[in-house]
């Protein structure tokens, strides 16, 4: 019998509270970095009133898009963390692709520039009008939250401080029409400035208080994540590792709750 499984078994003990509000679940993603595609659609399926999104980046070039199309059916969203980084042209038909397969949010990377990020841009912008849909979100990674700043300096060869390279490239991001960026909790009220209000800001590497941040080198809480302006959280190993993930899922939601 497998965790998902056994969790399932436990819905009763951990039901949704009435007094749960639906705006919360919408600040919250689980991250599918799973193998096995039972397991995957069986969290979906355990998880999906309790997670506002579901994010597969792995697991989409293991089983493709009609894994996507799948957890689709059970009536959540999907977040596409390709970080997709090639040729404008190449963009253009990832945003065209994108946008036909039905996900929420996607990533790409600012690093390719003003010139790739736009081709994306105006290539999902032009399905969805002939589709008469609504387009994916287009989120700029603007650096992971593995790179610290001897990493920047070093390895990338880009001086100067981690937040100063963010602040660049998420005006970068505005600046060729995508939504959003992905960031690190304590870098969005640096970045907000001269950004759209209606900016989407993904933060990975939150944790609840006392929790190990793994690789993740610049981290922060959940509530310092959302009192900083933080749109989504994107969560993993807090969930899977747990016993009894709903049970784990409300934890967070109550944390989300008790901060907006």
């Amino acid at each position: 019998m497998t965790a998902a499984t056994t969790s399932r078994q436990e819905h009763e003990v951990t039901a949704i509270p009435p007094d749960l509000g639906a705006s919360s679940r919408e600040r919250l993603c689980l991250a599918l970095d799973l193998a096995d595609r039972k397991e995957i659609l069986g969290l979906v399926d355990e998880l999906k009133d309790l997670i506002g999104y579901f994010k597969v980046n792995s697991a989409f070039t293991l089983h493709g898009p009609e894994l996507v199309r799948e957890i689709l059916d059970h009536g959540v969203k999907v977040f596409m963390d390709l970080k997709l980084h090639d040729i404008p042209n190449t963009l253009a038909g990832y945003g065209h692709a994108v946008t036909s397969l039905g996900a929420h949010i996607v990533t790409l990377h600012t690093g390719g520039g003003l010139e790739m990020m736009r081709a994306a841009v105006v290539a999902a912008d032009r399905t969805a009008a002939e589709l008469g849909v609504e387009r994916p979100k287009l989120v700029g990674v603007t650096l992971l939250t593995s790179v610290d700043r001897r990493t920047l300096n070093s390895d990338l060869n880009v001086q100067g401080q981690v937040e100063d390279e963010v602040r660049r490239r998420a005006l970068l991001a505005a600046e060729a029409g995508l939504d959003g960026i992905v960031c690190a909790p304590s870098e969005i009220e640096l970045v907000k400035p001269g950004l759209p209000d209606d900016f989407f800001y993904i933060t990975p590497g939150t944790r609840s208080p006392g929790d190990s941040g793994n690789d993740h080198k610049r981290i922060g809480t959940h509530a310092d994540a959302l009192a900083g302006g933080s749109s989504l959280l994107v969560l993993g190993r807090r969930i899977h590792r747990a016993k009894d993930h709903r049970q784990a899922a409300l934890e967070v939601l109550r944390e989300i709750e008790a901060v907006a």
